[in-house]
């Protein structure tokens, strides 16, 4: 199924999807149609630019039949590129991110507005800016902080390459725009979401060396989440081999040292008979069954 079929929704009301487009005509049939949606049910929408300029976007939309001057002028569609956006303040920091999200939500929800819809050019994730290294966390924190009590509804826009280096921030969107070029959990051994137990995640797949520096990605993430208590989930996890077990007692240690705690759940059978295999090393382990 192509991300620009017409029959599937671009994005489910409330949350934020994943779409994954493989050429120009895609991308536009998908930023029109999430567009048009947003201002027929009169919500604010907003279009955060990266690689194409603002321009173009605007082409697009007027080529498709939407009134962007009218939708402009009563401050119904905003569009606006990254360095306006997520990447005003640098290094990029969820905590700032998330709160001008709210902001923006609570704003247009005090102009009349029933929702914001934000749809977003990712690729500069992909890049070398500074605080990239934090995308996941704030992908994973944007649904528990904002979208849960918030009428927020979000597209995040990569292209196929983008995606490819950017496989866990792609894959920590759910539910997923339905496409061909969107990951699943099918497609990737390891892949991650919120944890359902507070401020963490939840992996799922297998953590072997097949999946290592993702896997570090991810513990790299948890560690930067806020909170004295973060959560790795485990359950959904069906394998996990001795250098995963080590970054976990790495990720422990670090956070200890900080004077907070990283709290593993329902670990894999393999956890438990590596761990006991060293057990000097794995005690400062704090597992929940």
């Amino acid at each position: 199924m192509s991300s620009a079929d017409s029959t599937s929704p671009v994005a489910s009301e409330g949350g934020h999807s994943c779409g994954v487009y493989g050429d120009e005509h895609e991308w536009a049939e998908t930023v029109t149609r999430f567009v048009r949606e947003g201002l027929a049910c009169g919500q604010r929408v907003v279009y955060v630019t990266d690689v194409h300029p603002p321009r173009a976007v605007d082409r697009v939309l007027r080529e498709r039949g939407v009134d962007v001057e009218a939708a402009a002028r009563r401050g119904q569609l905003l569009i606006q590129e990254a360095t306006d956006s997520y990447l005003r303040q640098l290094p990029f920091d969820p905590d700032v991110v998330l709160a001008g999200m709210r902001a923006a939500c609570e704003e247009a929800l005090g102009q009349g507005f029933p929702g914001v819809r934000i749809a977003s050019e990712m690729n500069w994730c992909t890049r070398e800016i500074p605080g990239v290294e934090r995308i996941l966390e704030y992908e994973l924190r944007l649904g528990r902080e904002v979208c849960a009590d918030l009428p927020l509804t979000g597209l995040c826009l990569f292209d196929g390459a983008s995606a490819t280096s950017a496989e866990l921030a792609v894959a920590a969107h759910c539910p997923h725009l339905p496409s061909r070029r969107v990951h699943s959990g099918a497609e990737l051994p390891l892949t991650v979401s919120a944890s359902p137990d507070g401020p963490g995640v939840r992996l799922h797949g297998h953590a072997d060396s097949d999946t290592r520096s993702a896997l570090a990605v991810v513990l790299r993430s948890v560690t930067r989440m806020p909170g004295p208590v973060v959560h790795v989930d485990l359950a959904a996890l069906d394998f996990l081999d001795v250098d995963a077990l080590a970054q976990l007692v790495s990720a422990t240690v670090s956070l200890q040292e900080k004077g907070r705690r990283l709290v593993l759940q329902s670990p894999p059978a393999s956890l438990v008979r590596a761990a006991a295999m060293f057990p000097d090393e794995c005690d400062v382990l704090e597992i929940a069954a």
